[in-house]
């Protein structure tokens, strides 16, 4: 039976938070250690908010910062409500839970892609592994904590195996 006291707008905007912190955290990571932080939020609100395919990469845009990390954080909380509705929904349908691995990939490929058209540096600017990195642990970290606040997904998986119909 669906949990209807999980609301999905509220804890879809948790577990966005949740990923979007993941992904933010792992770049502010990656931008300290080579001695430049901020510098992948300042890049990329340059390049997909502001439309610069050259963008500066020798100091920091403050603007393209906070501009870039509101829309971060308001991408992730729609990305956050429909993992909410789909998991709400793979209560019901195993297919629906088959189909979770599958989207994550499509997100994946969309968003390098999305970021290949935006810039012809991509590959210089965001190594391919970094994204695929990024997205990895804020899949793992949503998926976490959906996997703690939903029993009947989890029993769900338990009981009743990928592709077959519920009982």
């Amino acid at each position: 039976m669906l949990d209807r006291s999980h609301s999905i707008m509220s804890e879809g905007t948790d577990v966005g938070i949740i990923g979007g912190l993941a992904v933010a955290v792992w770049f502010l990571i990656l931008d300290t250690i080579a001695g430049r932080p901020f510098h992948t939020p300042s890049l990329l609100g340059q390049v997909v908010l502001f439309g610069d395919s050259t963008p500066d990469t020798t100091q920091i845009v403050f603007g393209a910062i906070l501009v870039y990390t509101a829309f971060h954080f308001a991408v992730f909380a729609l990305l956050g409500m429909g993992l909410v509705a789909l998991v709400h929904w793979g209560v019901r349908d195993p297919v629906v839970r088959y189909a979770l691995l599958p989207l994550f990939l499509v997100f994946e490929v969309l968003f390098y892609g999305l970021l290949e058209v935006f810039s012809e540096r991509t590959n210089e600017l965001f190594p391919f592994w970094a994204v695929l990195m990024a997205n990895t642990l804020a899949a793992i970290c949503m998926g976490l904590f959906l996997w703690k606040r939903h029993p009947d997904f989890r029993a769900a998986v338990r009981d009743t195996a990928l592709g077959d119909a519920p009982p």
